[in-house]
């Protein structure tokens, strides 16, 4: 079923309405009038979804399935990827993220304070937070729509409930907040409706995929998915490639087998998203760059988000070697040409080859996030620590890295 226009919401706790006109934000005290400064892109910031997503937007032979306790997707996809966990995720307060008491017991009250915060599924909260730190647009990427579940029909109505809650929180300051929407990958005609939806009647600017298996574990440059990418490509809108750390999907927390036994899914976090994320995303870059995807849809945008970036050069030197060595059956072109033609990798701010990557791989292939307000964001502090990091950089680098890369590769 698809929807022409996104649905108004049902006994909202705070509407969003364009603050634009009606606030001139300081950007940590320089205006936004001010272009003698760089401007500052986060190509991955994070929305925490509220419990209340699937009570005001999902269709209603939906909402019995997805308004759950613990969020609806975020529940069933845990319950999927952690089978003997006693309770997947807590059950949030009414009408607040469920994330505020999440790892009440493992994580530090850092950690918790940051995934806690109303800027996560308040955009009036949001744009305070981004004004102090002097952030001046954000792209937004889910947290609960991270998780997968098989059943296409579901999976897909929570895709344009989510995707329609997202559209009313960026509408809040269009100029600044844009979406990432979420789409049904499993069943590809869906898909390319939904995605089309999404770029032409929400606005988004992204499409996010998890780089995983949707379909009866085919890899991404399987053909079928050819048709999804055609469409991508022929409606301009990139894909934000963007792990998850949990096994629900054919991954690599599910390949080494990090989900088995665990019970409670906060328990392991560290191991499993330092390891997981950065072989997930380093796999997808094989398959965009040398299996075949990029080669055969040149007009597609990739970017590949929070699996660290100081192995993409490395990486694409050997891609090449052994390109060159051995050819390959899925395309005639260098991968590292196709990165550099097609592709943007992201950083955290914090991660000390930022420089050394924007130098050998070119500035405007480096995005930079936040991730934001997911307990590995510096905030506050986040461009600050930006700024330190580029400060090395050519100046003309500096732009690229902390915004020009970014609204460049979006289309903003």
């Amino acid at each position: 079923m698809q929807r022409a226009s996104p649905p108004a919401r049902r006994g909202c706790t705070h509407r969003c309405s364009s603050l634009e006109s009606e606030m001139v934000p300081t950007h940590g005290g320089w205006p936004m009038s001010d272009r003698t400064r760089l401007e500052v892109i986060d190509s991955d910031g994070h929305v925490i979804e509220p419990d209340t997503v699937w009570q005001d937007y999902s269709e209603p032979e939906y909402r019995d399935r997805l308004d759950r306790p613990g969020g609806g997707v975020q529940e069933l996809g845990m319950v999927r990827a952690y089978p003997d966990a006693v309770a997947a995720v807590p059950t949030p307060p009414d009408g607040e993220s469920w994330a505020a008491d999440i790892g009440s017991e493992q994580w530090d009250d850092e950690a918790r304070l940051k995934m806690g915060r109303p800027g996560g599924y308040d955009p009036h909260a949001r744009l305070i937070d981004m004004d102090a730190e002097g952030i001046d647009v954000a792209v937004l990427y889910p947290t609960s729509m991270l998780t997968w579940v098989d059943d296409a029909e579901l999976f897909g109505a929570a895709c344009r409930a989510y995707n329609n809650w997202l559209h009313d929180y960026c509408s809040a300051a269009p100029s600044r907040l844009y979406g990432a929407g979420v789409v049904p990958l499993q069943d590809l005609d869906a898909a390319v409706v939904e995605m089309r939806r999404c770029v032409e009647q929400l606005g988004f600017k992204a499409i996010m995929l998890r780089p995983a298996a949707y379909r009866d574990n085919q890899k991404l440059n399987h053909p079928d998915y050819d048709p999804f990418w055609d469409a991508a490509a022929g409606l301009g809108c990139p894909i934000g490639i963007h792990p998850s750390p949990h096994g629900d999907m054919p991954n690599a927390c599910s390949l080494l087998g990090l989900a088995e036994g665990v019970t409670d899914p906060i328990n392991g976090l560290a191991l499993r998203q330092g390891l997981t994320n950065a072989f997930d995303v380093q796999m997808a870059v094989g398959l965009f760059v040398l299996g075949g995807i990029c080669e055969r849809h040149p007009e597609l945008r990739v970017a590949f988000l929070e699996g660290t970036g100081g192995w993409i050069v490395p990486m694409l030197e050997r891609f090449d070697h052994q390109f060159k060595i051995f050819g390959s059956p899925d395309q005639s072109t260098i991968p590292s040409e196709v990165f550099a033609r097609q592709c943007v990798i992201s950083f955290d701010p914090d991660e000390v080859t930022l420089g050394f990557t924007a130098e050998h791989l070119g500035a405007d292939k480096v995005i930079w996030a936040s991730d934001y307000p997911h307990p590995d964001a510096k905030i506050p502090g986040v461009v600050k620590e930006l700024q330190e990091a580029v400060e090395s950089l050519p100046a003309e680098s500096q732009a690229e890295v902390m915004g020009r890369s970014a609204r460049r590769f979006y289309g903003l």
